[in-house]
């Protein structure tokens, strides 16, 4: 069917009986695809969405950063939005390691096979770095929380995350309201 023989109100109808299914969810002006937790959303959509709300997340974790500390920054897309004082910050993100050096911030990075969608160290090497190091707090990321759990596609991800909170006298997870009951 021709987008130009369909009404606009037929349009809507039917991406509202879509979005009743499950099939899509809708936003200002149309519709996006649901990503299943078996499909990943790369960092570089990522951090387009929830910009505001990524911010204020990002303030908060600030404010929880004292002078001294060692931090742990995950690569997810709400770390990129943190920086602090005198900290050492490790992370085992590209992209955050280049911008933290450039604010003149102690930084140490954690080697590894980086995973090409999120700009990560991942596997055994970046695991068993990570398993030498404590941390005063940690920032990580999920793509979906609940009331019991949060969660992440990659297993070589879930082990890097589980193993950062293991180490870390207080862990954070940060996620906006888009990521509730994924």
């Amino acid at each position: 069917v021709l987008l130009s023989d369909t009404s606009e109100s037929t349009i809507r109808r039917d991406l509202d009986e879509l979005a009743a299914d499950g099939k899509l969810k809708r936003v200002h002006g149309g519709a996006e695809s649901i990503h299943g937790l078996k499909e990943e959303i790369a960092n570089s959509q990522k951090a387009i969405r929830n910009v505001q709300e990524k911010a204020q997340l990002a303030g908060y974790a600030a404010d929880l950063i004292k002078e001294g500390d060692v931090v742990f920054l995950e690569a997810s897309t709400t770390n990129e939005l943190l920086s602090n004082r005198q900290v050492t910050v490790v992370t085992n993100s590209i992209h955050h390691a280049v911008k933290l050096v450039d604010l003149g911030i102690s930084t140490r990075i954690i080697g590894g096979k980086v995973k090409h969608s999120t700009d990560a160290s991942i596997g055994s090497t970046a695991l068993e770095q990570i398993r030498q190091l404590n941390f005063d707090c940690a920032f990580i990321g999920a793509d979906g929380v609940d009331a019991n759990y949060f969660t992440t596609p990659d297993m070589e991800e879930a082990v890097i995350k589980r193993t950062v909170i293991a180490n870390a006298q207080k862990a954070y997870v940060l996620a906006d309201a888009s990521k509730l009951g994924q």
